[in-house]
């Protein structure tokens, strides 16, 4: 799944512990600082015996400084990176 993270300011502090946050998270697999209407896109890998639920208030809304997320399901890639 695709995440946007939009942090509760773009003070320096809050994106240094919000990123040293999520190099810990192994659900984690990629992390992009973003230009326009958000501030991260992650990628996260749930393993199928998860919950999207759990994953997202125990994990992702727990990070520091998180004020929203927004959630995107693939539905197939048209093209991936290998």
């Amino acid at each position: 799944m695709f995440v946007s993270v939009t942090l509760i300011d773009q003070r320096r502090e809050t994106m240094e512990q919000f990123e040293a946050a999520i190099r810990d998270e192994p659900l984690v697999a990629e992390a992009h600082l973003m230009s326009g209407e958000y501030d991260y896109l992650l990628k996260a890998d749930v393993p199928e015996t998860d919950s999207f639920e759990r994953v997202h208030r125990e994990v992702l809304a727990a990070l520091p400084g998180v004020h929203r997320l927004v959630t995107h399901f693939s539905l197939r890639a048209v093209i991936s990176a290998t």
